[in-house]
């Protein structure tokens, strides 16, 4: 296995520093981002706004859905530079762009982790250079204690199934 491909390539990040990069549109370098809820049957009372929904059970064993994912990631990544290139009058290095992919289960400790390696591994070199793969600190259980009731960044929220 190329060492580039081990847990090490993958970074955390907090609900707060999450909650910036929502509310600026890309992350502290300027980066765009997806965020990628992997729960299954526990995604009911509320989503991150914007998330993609690949539930863990199916991401894990199916090829198809996970190059599906890495084509929805590319496009992403194109779209966001063809915004910034139109944006400003110097050229944008179509090469050099990264899109931050950030996944997250109930509580990030294991479908959200095996799905970010799950894709990791999946990569090839070229892809690898313009994915960067993050897990949600805490995952969605501690998202919507900070920002539940927040519709901004939440959507679908239902405070009732999260009391515990």
């Amino acid at each position: 296995m190329d060492g580039r491909r081990s847990v090490a390539n993958i970074k955390y990040v907090d609900a707060s520093e999450l909650y910036r990069w929502m509310k600026q549109g890309h992350n502290s370098l300027g980066q765009p981002f997806q965020v990628i809820d992997v729960r299954g049957s526990d995604y009911i009372g509320g989503h991150i706004f914007q998330s993609w929904h690949y539930p863990y059970k199916e991401l894990s064993h199916n090829l198809i859905l996970l190059d599906e994912l890495k084509k929805r990631l590319e496009n992403e990544r194109l779209e966001s530079k063809l915004k910034e290139k139109s944006a400003t009058t110097s050229d944008v290095d179509e090469d050099e762009t990264v899109i931050n992919a950030v996944f997250h289960c109930a509580q990030s400790q294991q479908r959200g982790p095996s799905a970010a390696m799950k894709l990791l591994r999946h990569l090839n070199d070229g892809e690898l250079e313009h994915i960067q793969i993050w897990v949600l600190r805490g995952g969605f259980n501690h998202w919507q204690d900070e920002y539940g009731e927040d519709d901004s960044v939440t959507e679908g929220y239902e405070p009732s199934l999260w009391g515990w």
